[in-house]
């Protein structure tokens, strides 16, 4: 199996994505890109999944790249998110991403809604670390396509999958959840192999 992660870290902010390297690693042989050059029509021959990484950047200051989105809006491989990532993928759907009236940081508890397949075998609440100051808009959702999986106390979209697309996204930074996030990255990697990805 490889995975294709997309790096929106840059500069002195580029050591932050060699923890979703590392947790990656541990379920799949990996090569990691600049979000720069991502655009429709970018080749994906050979990769069975794709992992976004975070970013210090905001969506409500429009500081994304539009080829990047529509590449994420046209993508059919299976794709996990993370924090940034995750807003990524819901702009890219028609949902709303906007700025929440403080930064959250730290481990707080999230309620799993629905297990299958990322918190399978997990229990209904966990504790994960949160590093971000925007949000997914909930009410939003049904009409991007997407479904709430989870959600929590200082986010009210914690974890989001495409009603009929292999796309999911987790506000919460799962490289940096311990031995939570190891098991949710372990899920999202089983339902790829499920899906019909490349063994190990």
């Amino acid at each position: 199996m490889k995975t294709l992660i997309v790096s929106s870290y840059h500069d002195s902010w580029a050591p932050k994505i060699g923890p979703v390297e590392e947790m990656v690693r541990q379920f799949s042989e990996s090569q990691t890109v600049s979000e720069d050059v991502v655009a429709p029509g970018y080749n994906l021959a050979g990769f069975d999944a794709l992992v976004l990484s975070g970013s210090p950047k905001l969506i409500s200051k429009n500081e994304y790249l539009p080829q990047y989105v529509e590449f994420l809006r046209q993508v059919e491989l299976p794709v996990m998110g993370i924090c940034y990532g995750h807003q990524l993928l819901a702009v890219a759907h028609g949902v709303r991403v906007v700025r929440g009236d403080r930064f959250i940081e730290g481990f707080f508890p999230v309620r799993v809604l629905e297990s299958e397949p990322l918190f399978r075998g997990m229990p209904d609440e966990l504790r994960v670390m949160e590093s971000h100051r925007e949000h997914v808009v909930q009410e939003d959702l049904a009409s991007g396509g997407l479904r709430l999986l989870a959600d929590s106390s200082t986010s009210a979209v914690e974890a989001i999958r495409h009603k009929s697309k292999p796309l999911f996204g987790l506000q919460f930074h799962l490289e940096r959840s311990e031995e939570t996030g190891r098991k949710v990255m372990g899920n999202f990697f089983k339902f790829v192999r499920e899906l019909g990805g490349s063994g190990d």
